[in-house]
Parts: structure tokens; C-alpha cells; sequence
């Protein structure tokens, strides 16, 4: 089971409940993609590559940059044709643990703060307002691996088994990870354990079979 802790939480709580109130524990704060257009001529100059191209593929913005937004990806630097020609798409992304009130927020308001800290840091004072090509938030995002999330996690695992349900494994980004590599890693990882499984449940079957016939 991949999906979500917290929709694998409502799946089982009837059947495992002491199962559902560890994987409901996990922290999933809210996340805003808020994507937007500018002129290309918007952008600093010291921003730019020598042929006046905004090369990279974005860039995380640290709290002590006295920003909001989380982070920008440069969209069009990385696929061509993303937005006509002259215009610049950024993705940033809004929200966070200490952010949790993005999920309220308007369209215009999570618009506005992006705008507002793009301006501190790629984009020249006077450059137009953006044009808002969407806006998607996540109320509940990426988990947090908090203090104490594995011994958490190692609490789900058992009570699933303790309800008989230990076939049911546990995979998914809040067991191995948020980022892509992580998750493209355990995928292997987790293959050879669903693996396993079925393996170790096919020898014992085949054990039991042959202890029937030999009663017999």
C-alpha cells in the first residue's frame, strides 16, 4: 500500500485501529503550487546567462532570506515551449510546517506573496504584475519526518500484523523518503519485500500441503 498514511489511516482504522491511529499521526502540511508568468525583460540582469536566457533550474529559498515561498522552479528554463516567447513561467511552492495557513488563502493572496518574494530575488522592481497561469494547493502535502517518525512508523507495522494483516506492507514516501530519488530507490527495495511475501506464503503453503498428504 503506497497511498497516503493518512488514507490508508480511514481504510483500516476498522479493522486495525491501533493501525490507523499511528499512520493518522503522520505530518502532512498543507502545500501551494502557485505558477506564474512574466516578461522575460522582467528578470535582473545579473540574473541572466550571457545570451540573455535565465539559465538553472530554480532555487530554494532558506528562511533567513526573509521570504515565503518555500522554493522556484524556472519551468520554461527547463522545458521549452512552456510559455510563449518573451515570457518567463516560474513554479513556486507556498506553505510548509510553519506555513500552515496557505490552505485558506485565496487565489489572489498566495498569488500576491509569491510575486512579493520573487521580487527580492529574481525579478527587476518595476517588472508588470504577473499573469496567473494556476494555482493548485494541497491541504495535506509532503510528511514530515519528525522526531520519532520511524518509531511511529515501526507501531503501524506491528499493529497491522497484531490485527492479522501483515500482508498488507507499508511502501509510499512517508516510509522511504520525500525526494524522487528516495522514492525510486525503496521501489526496489520494496519490490523484494512484496517479493519475499509471496514467497515465504508459497513455501509454507506448499509445507502445509505436504504435511496434510503425509497424515493422510
Amino acid at each position: 500500500m503506497t497511498m497516503p498514511a493518512w488514507a490508508l489511516a480511514d481504510l483500516v482504522k476498522a479493522q486495525a485501529p491501533g493501525a490507523a491511529e499511528a499512520l493518522g499521526g503522520f505530518d502532512y502540511p498543507p502545500v501551494a503550487a502557485v505558477t506564474l508568468a512574466y516578461p522575460e525583460s522582467s528578470v535582473r540582469d545579473d540574473r541572466k546567462a550571457a545570451d540573455g536566457s535565465v539559465p538553472g533550474f530554480g532555487q530554494l529559498h532558506p528562511r533567513t532570506q526573509g521570504v515565503t515561498t518555500l522554493g522556484t522552479i524556472y519551468s520554461s528554463s527547463l522545458f521549452p515551449g512552456r510559455c510563449p516567447s518573451g515570457e518567463i513561467l516560474l513554479l513556486n511552492y507556498i506553505g510548509g510546517a510553519t506555513n500552515r495557513g496557505v490552505k485558506d488563502a485565496t487565489t489572489e493572496q498566495l498569488a500576491e506573496q509569491v510575486d512579493k518574494d520573487v521580487r527580492k530575488m529574481l525579478l527587476k522592481p518595476d517588472a508588470p504584475p504577473p499573469r496567473i497561469v494556476g494555482v493548485r494547493v494541497w491541504p495535506r502535502a509532503i510528511p514530515q519526518f519528525n522526531v520519532g517518525h520511524l518509531d511511529q512508523l515501526d507501531k503501524a507495522k506491528q499493529a497491522m500484523a497484531s490485527a492479522g494483516l501483515g500482508g498488507v506492507l507499508l511502501g509510499g514516501n512517508y516510509v522511504s523518503g520525500v525526494a524522487l530519488g528516495k522514492c525510486v530507490e525503496y521501489g526496489y527495495e520494496f519490490a523484494e519485500q512484496v517479493a519475499g511475501y509471496v514467497k515465504a506464503q508459497k513455501a509454507a503453503g506448499t509445507a502445509d500441503t505436504r504435511e496434510r498428504v503425509g497424515a493422510a
